[in-house]
């Protein structure tokens, strides 16, 4: 999900019930809940100044980042219990600061040529094929390590298999090929490719609370981090290159020359990036990059906790297994227009994504004065609506502490949820730009494995979340895949 601190519309505000707060900003963050006119002229309510939003006092210059950083990093890698605590102590709204992060307006050229293609359903709907290719190969990687492991079905280290999975999915997408991550032996430039990755994450986790005195220094840490970041650009450059040399070819193969490649909509999103020209290689590098790395961990964790749900829980299993077996016949693979068919599906992940957000919020920058739950909150301000919080709200959701996927499937007899009451890869403008394929990747990954196995969760006691850059279980997720019999 790609979610940066960003500033959004009065229009997207107003749909956006925020109720929590918690941000790393310029100036203080105000969340909560928008009920009343944006000019404020609501007479039946006092609206109050930003300053008297209650909140933390903190530190100058640095805000409440000691308390963050104390014991530890514990609220670091607990970002979620240090938002829950402010909004208990706070209320709905308060502010909070922690530092400073800087703002660029690039992201509109950049998006403005990206989006035409991730976005679109039906250009996504297209990479369905490609998404299940990547899947078998992912089954028998499990079904293979399953043998290799001999732990009676479970699968140890399920977390990397799923990385392999995400990394490799939306890697056929943005480079318009297989880079062979599940194959055995794997692809060496892939291998190498998916360790730097992995590591990144790993390391930004821990720079992300220190200050970045490491920049000055250039501390050996800090330099074998920058090299990671090379490794990256450097294995991206090579197969953007390659794939322009493909097109290249291709283009002086046209024996009509007439046929203009760039104004096709069949091109695949690499090859239309690439023939539209309006980023230069630099810029085409960064933007995949950023496409890539931000896609692998969270659709990774998502599933985790899907399996992780699906393996406590026997009869939401059965029930998805049933709604799955009507829709596909024995041995077919799902497409998106089979993904439509399944409402108890696509509301499982949904609400997975509820009861255990990967980010801990959404922040964004207001763009004009608005009133926030009675305080007047200034253009410019950083706000954030807290997902963690609004999760376990009452107000929210009816029972909030039980998984019920049934609350987003749409039903004359019940009151309709707001649309606008989870947004896990936000909206508007700044939507994340992975959602569709997202999605995608996702329900059809479930789709198939519940199509060919039982899932089964060892985990005697329940697991807690952890951030470790999004929020990711704590401890490991043990699954055992049972295959069907049918």
């Amino acid at each position: 999900m790609l979610i940066g601190f960003r500033k959004i519309s009065l229009r997207s505000c107003l749909a956006l019930r925020v109720i929590a707060v918690n941000g790393i900003v310029n100036q203080s963050t105000a969340v909560g809940n928008l009920d009343h006119k944006p000019n404020g002229n609501n007479e039946s309510v006092e609206v109050k100044p930003f300053s008297e939003i209650p909140g933390p006092k903190g530190l100058p210059l640095i805000g409440s980042l000691l308390t963050v950083l104390k014991n530890d990093g514990y609220y670091i890698k607990k970002t979620h219990l240090y938002m829950i605590m402010n909004a208990k102590k706070y209320g709905r709204i308060h502010k909070d600061k922690m530092g400073n992060f800087d703002e660029g307006e690039e992201w509109r050229r950049f998006r403005s040529i990206l989006d035409k293609k991730l976005l679109k359903v039906k250009d996504v709907s297209a990479y369905s094929g490609r998404m299940n290719d990547v899947i078998t190969d992912l089954i028998n990687y499990l079904t293979k390590k399953q043998l290799e492991d001999d732990l009676n079905g479970e699968i140890s280290n399920l977390r990397d298999c799923l990385y392999k999975w995400s990394f490799e999915t939306i890697g056929t997408i943005l480079y318009n090929k297989r880079l062979g991550t599940l194959q055995d032996p794997p692809n060496p430039i892939a291998e190498k490719f998916y360790h730097s990755v992995c590591l990144m994450f790993e390391q930004s986790n821990d720079l992300a609370p220190i200050p970045p005195y490491y920049k000055y220094f250039k501390t050996k840490y800090w330099k074998d981090y920058c090299q990671l970041w090379d490794t990256m650009f450097e294995i991206a450059e090579q197969l953007i290159n390659e794939e322009h040399q493909r097109l290249q070819q291709i283009m002086q193969d046209i024996a009509d020359k007439s046929v203009d490649l760039r104004r096709s909509e069949e091109l695949e999103f690499l090859p239309y990036v690439l023939l539209r020209g309006e980023l230069n290689s630099d810029e085409i590098v960064g933007n995949i990059i950023d496409l890539m790395i931000a896609a692998v961990d969270t659709s990774a964790n998502t599933m985790l906790w899907t399996l992780y749900i699906l393996g406590k829980n026997p009869e939401i299993q059965e029930k998805l297994y049933q709604e799955v077996s009507n829709v596909l016949k024995k041995g077919e693979y799902p497409d998106s227009g089979a993904i439509q068919k399944m409402s108890y599906l696509r509301a499982l992940i949904k609400e997975t994504q509820r009861m255990y957000p990967i980010l801990p919020g959404v922040p964004r920058f207001i763009d004009t004065d608005i009133v926030l739950a009675g305080y007047r909150i200034p253009a410019n301000t950083r706000i954030m609506a807290g997902f963690c919080v609004m999760s376990c709200d009452e107000s929210i959701f009816d029972e909030p502490t039980k998984f019920k996927p049934e609350r987003w499937i749409r039903s004359p007899s019940k009151r309709r949820l707001d649309p606008y009451i989870y947004t896990a890869f936000s909206f508007g403008p700044r939507m994340c730009i992975g959602r569709r394929v997202a999605e995608l990747q996702m329900q059809l990954l479930i789709a198939r494995l519940i199509s060919q196995f039982r899932v089964e969760c060892r985990n005697t006691g329940e697991v807690g979340q952890i951030i470790r850059t999004v929020a990711s279980p704590e401890t490991d997720i043990r699954i055992a895949l049972e295959p069907r019999i049918n």
